[in-house]
């Protein structure tokens, strides 16, 4: 007796439409819990957009009302637990790319994409030289970058950017690929008033409640900063404190 093959049974049009539907409910149901659990962090868990040296635009304004025109922008979330103690001897982790902090709160709906390691993402895309005040002269680069995953360099992300791991799981990413330099990249949306996300508010203003100064050495080289500008983390952190009220600490 020949085998028969079983036949597939083909949805109709409205079917299809209906599947699809329920498909993108669920995607933007797992959206929704996933950004709810970054409403509150773990414990000793900060979300933090570092800078370094006198030049950046923090030394002079403060930094909620940069933030405001900003598009997106990188940041990382760092467990202050892993920071150690500065030695002679070493250099230490501090899951940072640089040695100044912002300590963030971030609305959950501001959070574009989470990713364990550093992902290249071009900040001020579209903008004339990538600066965040200047004029937007690629209209479509910002949305093309998110979509393509096309990266700094020849630098790719599988999947775009738009992404995202609670804070448990982006951890957990982290430390398996853990170096000493190395650190995960959160991309935050800026400006206020966009909406991104069904079901949830439109992004927000985003506030500063801390700056940390965390050097990853113990006698850091500050020889090609011009004598008559502030030249040490601490100095630099305190003065950028000052610009947003909030209190600094040395790690």
């Amino acid at each position: 007796m020949p085998f028969l093959k079983k036949k597939t049974a083909k949805l109709s049009p409205e079917g299809l439409l209906l599947a699809e539907q329920e498909n993108k409910k669920m995607l933007e149901m797992q959206r929704t819990a996933t950004l709810q659990s970054w409403a509150v962090l773990p414990e000793n868990h900060v979300l933090v957009h570092t800078f370094q040296l006198h030049e950046s635009p923090f030394c002079r304004q403060d930094a909620a009302s940069l933030f405001n025109g900003w598009d997106i922008f990188s940041t990382s979330l760092v467990d202050l637990k892993d920071i150690k103690k500065l030695t002679a001897e070493t250099s230490r982790y501090t899951g940072m790319y640089h040695n100044v902090a912002l300590v963030l709160e971030v609305p959950r709906q501001n959070i574009l994409g989470t990713f364990p390691r550093d992902v290249n993402f071009i900040n001020h895309a579209g903008r004339e030289y990538y600066n965040p005040a200047g004029a937007v002269v690629r209209p479509y680069e910002l949305v093309d970058c998110i979509k393509s995953g096309r990266g700094k360099g020849k630098f790719r992300c599988a999947g775009g950017y738009q992404q995202l791991l609670t804070p448990a799981n982006l951890m957990t990413q982290d430390n398996l690929t853990r170096k000493q330099y190395s650190h995960n990249e959160i991309l935050v949306i800026g400006r206020p008033g966009l909406n991104l996300y069904a079901g949830l508010p439109p992004t927000q203003n985003i506030r500063v409640t801390k700056v940390l100064g965390v050097d990853k050495t113990l006698f850091p080289d500050y020889s090609n900063v011009h004598f008559d500008h502030m030249k040490t983390t601490e100095e630099i952190g305190k003065h950028v404190a000052r610009l947003n009220n909030v209190p600094f600490e040395m790690i």
